[in-house]
């Protein structure tokens, strides 16, 4: 843990010390006005300035080869090099060069962000301010954008894609099992679905769901919650008390090892089973999933989609009247040490607004997007738009209430990791669930304390 710490202090400084060095200076993109008109009389050209944006996110993901060129028509003096930090789309690894760049002399002028890297980055200075971008815009943040961003008090992104989560299914299996697509469910009825179509035995099995070994699946009913809805409640400290969190726990592991509706947890893990493979070669006929799925749904060169997909909302808790998912935006950034600030900032308000949208991949952080045409956009854009329901997707987008979304503490990803071996524990038989629970909580509010 000392060495830990030791390692954040000396990043911290280390960024500290080069943006204090960078200061201000050249964080404007060259404006030609102020250098007078030429002998000729006649305006100078706008100078060209070369900005690199840095993501995980391929093109085969983000689709940047069609959104930066049609950047580029709007500001013909703005040229957008794409630097994707790692060429699997690994967003931790990503994140690891990302600080290492920002502590070398390498260009960082616009970066992109998960979920959880966000506000850790901010608190540390990698990130410019952008107050006073938008007030001389003259918009208010709020009527603009679907999720708060500040951090201390100050706005250092814009959110660009908006992910939801729902539920993917296999429309034949459902249609085989004589099973209605849901359009109103609760967990349980979830796990009367995946019992009812599970079918088979052995390697040829068909299990009803797949349930990954992600985190997120440990809280998939903590998801349906209208706030507080991950292991960390809206104030930072922990929410392992929650009993969602423990119900959940248990639901899992009696689809597991009781129903058998789903892949047994030590399977998943020794086979290093992949939820796409699962689904996509019909071996479950169920996916809780988010919404990047939507795209895939048509299949990909890799494994192309051979049936209808059919959507339905996350199911709700029960007395809940909605169905709520979390909203899990990426971020959009500029670098403080970028030395054309301006014009980076001007890719990202695009971006965050009009661009993203041209990618036709995902859904939009902007409030003011057309969500039906950007469904109908991203079905069309896909590899076979005929093996996607778009009426049950349009449904389900419609009726999905998102949750409150604030800004996750930049400790999220710590305290995420340290419940997967806790939890583990008590699906592999090796730990009751109190015990379970109490050491979750315990461990979630030992990160919460090392990082105040």
């Amino acid at each position: 843990m000392k060495i830990k710490k030791l390692s954040a202090m000396l990043l911290c400084l280390s960024l500290a010390l080069f943006v204090a060095a960078c200061g201000n200076g050249g964080s404007k993109a060259s404006d030609p006005a102020a250098e007078g008109a030429t002998d000729t009389g006649k305006e100078p050209a706008a100078e060209q300035v070369v900005l690199k944006l840095s993501t995980w996110q391929t093109d085969a993901k983000a689709q940047w080869s069609k959104i930066i060129p049609e950047f580029e028509k709007k500001y013909p003096n703005i040229k957008v090099e794409l630097d994707l930090l790692n060429e699997k789309g690994d967003s931790v690894a990503s994140m690891q060069k990302l600080d290492l760049m920002a502590a070398s002399n390498d260009q960082l002028d616009i970066v992109e962000l998960p979920y959880t890297n966000y506000s850790q980055r901010a608190d540390i200075g990698l990130l410019e301010p952008l107050d006073s971008f938008i007030e001389k815009d003259g918009y208010k943040y709020e009527d603009e954008y679907l999720v708060d961003t500040h951090v201390n008090g100050k706005i250092y992104a814009l959110p660009s894609s908006m992910q939801r989560w729902f539920v993917i299914m296999n429309k034949a299996m459902l249609d085989e099992a004589g099973l209605p697509v849901p359009t109103d469910w609760t967990w349980k009825d979830f796990e009367d679905y995946a019992k009812k179509l599970t079918k088979g035995d052995g390697a040829e099995k068909r299990y009803g769901a797949y349930l990954h070994n992600w985190p997120d699946y440990f809280q998939l009913q903590l998801m349906s919650k209208p706030s507080d809805n991950t292991f960390l409640k809206s104030d930072g400290t922990s929410n392992a008390k929650d009993p969602l969190l423990k119900a959940n726990l248990e639901m899992m592991k009696k689809m597991m090892y009781e129903d058998k509706s789903v892949n047994a947890y030590e399977d998943i893990i020794s086979q290093k089973l992949a939820y796409r493979n699962q689904y996509f070669n019909r071996l479950a006929a169920m996916l809780p999933m988010g919404d990047w799925m939507v795209a895939e749904s048509g299949g990909t060169d890799a494994i192309p989609a051979t049936f209808l997909t059919a959507f339905a909302p996350l199911p709700k808790i029960e007395g809940e009247s909605k169905h709520y998912s979390p909203v899990q935006p990426t971020y959009m950034a500029v670098a403080a040490k970028s030395k054309n600030k301006e014009a980076a900032y001007q890719f990202v308000r695009w971006y965050t607004s009009e661009g993203l949208e041209i990618g036709g991949r995902v859904f939009s952080g902007w409030a003011k997007s057309d969500t039906d045409k950007l469904v109908d956009t991203i079905v069309n854009s896909s590899k076979d738009p005929s093996k996607i329901d778009l009426e049950s997707l349009k449904y389900t987008i419609k009726n999905t209430t998102p949750g409150t979304a604030p800004v996750p503490a930049k400790y999220a990803d710590e305290a995420k990791n340290v419940v997967i071996p806790e939890a583990e524990l008590y699906i592999l038989n090796k730990q009751d669930i109190d015990k379970t629970i109490d050491s979750i909580d315990q461990k979630i509010s030992e990160v919460v304390k090392n990082n105040q």
